[in-house]
């Protein structure tokens, strides 16, 4: 049984991802995957419509609301911001969760 932080944050997103960027992007999510394992991301989930149109989500879990914090200060964000992958698809805004209860 994996035991999770007391109240980690959830980050929710939508991301606008054209149909030729699409194993580019997921690929490019992977490839930061260690560098925000660092800063304390849990989990990231990238879901796409059953129907295949309109726009993804992204669900990020974090360690806590001050790890997200210091990953959007962390130095190395401004590159992995600036990277290919980055522009490859559209972000919305962030909206943030605190976690009540689950498992």
């Amino acid at each position: 049984m994996v035991v999770l932080p007391p109240k980690p944050l959830v980050c929710v997103r939508t991301v606008e991802i054209p149909k030729e960027n699409e194993q580019a992007f997921c690929d490019w999510i992977e490839s930061n995957r260690e560098l925000r394992q660092r800063y304390g991301i849990l989990m990231e989930r990238i879901l796409q419509p059953n129907d295949g149109k309109g726009d993804w989500l992204i669900i990020a879990m974090w360690e806590s609301e001050e790890k997200f914090e210091k990953w959007l200060v962390a130095k190395q964000k401004p590159a992995v911001d600036a990277s290919p992958g980055h522009a490859l698809v559209k972000f919305g805004k962030i909206k943030r969760y605190n976690t009540q209860a689950g498992y």
